[in-house]
């Protein structure tokens, strides 16, 4: 796998974990760049914002010159290994990995649906309370539109023809996430490539990152530093899951497509701790 740059990035939605795994391959990972969401760091765009609105559309024209600046940065690090812990891979990154990427590896990071939507709604309702500047953009056609979301003109929002709720819009992009990680890994034949964790019981498990840097042939040092700074939200205790949520994620689920509702069913989300959770609720 290593006869260029190896280039990891997550497949992930927000609040899945993406902030804890950059911080473990910072401090255990050795010759490796390690970046998480890099806003900071001129020449590698976040993707974040109107390239997600592109990406979506399919404005290539706008997007490509984005992605090939991504994959110059990448390019000129010294390190052999990249690592990406940025849930807009998926988001904007998607359509042209295939052609772009010549070395690729991931890590297909996938927590419980509901924590994660409700986990992100939260975080968006506590940055709007905040008023922080900048969480929107205005994408080419004059809406304005949340940042670090999907835009939901995607073909599986647009199924839905009455409203949803924020919540329901959150569980719609993980599953609009989770299926474009699984095309992206079926059409390049990449599923040697793809380290998976449940990330609700086997993320901050030694023995399974420890599979994970021998999966990737990673150098690392011993033993692992796990004191890892978690990504809370501020002033918000654990995500809880109300009866209310779960009704709404019900409603949701009875109007999917087939081809996400057979995607929840198969592997790897069969194996899930949450699987039968969400199942039951499937099935309703």
């Amino acid at each position: 796998m290593h006869d260029t740059k190896l280039t990891l990035f997550t497949l992930a939605s927000g609040r899945s974990g993406t902030s804890y795994l950059a911080g473990f391959f910072a401090k255990n990972i050795e010759r490796c760049y390690t970046t998480h969401e890099p806003y900071l760091t001129p020449g590698n765009p976040t993707l974040f914002g109107k390239p997600i609105e592109w990406n979506t559309r399919g404005d290539d024209v706008a997007l490509m010159p984005v992605l090939a600046r991504k994959c110059r940065f990448i390019a000129q690090c010294r390190e052999p290994f990249y690592l990406e812990s940025n849930h807009a891979f998926l988001k904007a990154f998607n359509r042209h990995a295939g052609t772009l990427l010549r070395n690729p590896g991931f890590i297909h990071l996938v927590r419980h649906p509901l924590l994660v939507a409700k986990s992100e709604h939260v975080r968006e309702q506590m940055i709007r309370k905040l008023r922080l500047p900048f969480v929107d953009y205005t994408g080419d056609t004059g809406e304005r539109r949340f940042r670090w979301a999907l835009t939901g003109q995607e073909a599986l929002f647009r199924h839905f023809p009455t409203a949803i709720t924020r919540l329901q819009f959150y569980l719609l992009q993980w599953l609009e996430i989770e299926y474009r990680a699984l095309r992206l890994i079926r059409d390049h034949a990449w599923r040697n490539r793809v380290f998976f964790i449940d990330v609700d019981v086997d993320l901050k498990r030694e023995a399974v990152l420890k599979d994970m840097a021998h999966f990737f042939e990673l150098p690392h040092q011993t033993p692992f530093d796990l004191n890892l700074r978690r990504n809370r939200t501020p002033w918000i205790g654990p995500t809880v899951i109300t009866a209310q949520d779960r009704l709404e994620f019900r409603a949701m689920l009875r109007g999917l497509p087939e081809d996400y509702r057979t995607m929840l069913r198969n592997k790897p989300y069969c194996d899930c701790s949450w699987f039968i959770e969400v199942n039951r609720l499937m099935a309703d």
